[in-house]
């Protein structure tokens, strides 16, 4: 293991460039997973939009029940 030991000044500057450079790779990366993510949510949105206006479509369409039947209680027979 290493010892906890007082770091040059130089060591402190090339560990503040290693990391720099470290998150430099990191934003492009996180940058480009960003716009993946942003682009398949907004797919998503569409879909279920288009799933919803289908549902619409299709419940206008749908022939409503006769109004005998919907007037008409129902009742139990005796035997």
């Amino acid at each position: 293991m290493e010892e906890n030991k007082e770091l040059t000044p130089e060591e402190v500057k090339e560990r503040k460039e290693k990391l720099v450079q470290y998150y430099t790779e990191q934003v492009e990366f996180l940058t480009v997973q960003l716009k993946y993510e942003t682009l398949v949510t907004d797919i998503e949105e569409q879909r279920a939009k288009r799933l919803q206006f289908q549902v619409m479509v299709a419940n206008m369409l749908a022939e409503e029940p006769e109004e005998e039947e919907a007037e008409q209680p129902r009742t139990l027979k005796r035997s």
